[in-house]
């Protein structure tokens, strides 16, 4: 398998596919891959970047009632420290020292073609 995802992108390549299990205080409809949440950002036009394997939106002011229940429906978390929206793309971790764009650069979602997210898909499917 090509290990290339993004040329030249410090996003990591080695994805694998996570579950989703249904529980009583989680939604059904919540995503658990990078590709479907770079898919639902596009969709929505929202200002994402990826930084790591995970997804951050920030936003110039705060989004109506609407759109933050749209994001917490989707999975996105409201991290207050950074005054952004992040979604872990089924890859949780804990939370590091500094800001993990320092570590993982970030890639907007807007720059991602539709051939870089069937490249995505296929790690997750192999």
């Amino acid at each position: 398998m090509d290990n290339t995802i993004f040329a030249g992108s410090p996003v990591s390549p080695n994805f694998t596919q996570s579950t989703f299990q249904d529980t009583p205080d989680t939604q059904s409809d919540k995503l658990t891959t990078l590709p479907d949440v770079i898919e639902f950002c596009r969709d929505n036009d929202f200002p994402a970047d990826i930084v790591g394997q995970w997804v951050w939106i920030r936003f110039d002011s705060k989004p109506s009632a609407d759109v933050r229940d749209l994001l917490k429906g989707a999975g996105f978390k409201w991290i207050k420290v950074r005054g952004q929206w992040a979604h872990d793309c089924g890859r949780p971790s804990r939370r590091g020292k500094g800001d993990p764009r320092w570590k993982y650069g970030e890639i907007p979602v807007s720059a991602i073609t539709n051939d870089d997210v069937r490249k995505l898909r296929g790690a997750y499917n192999d």
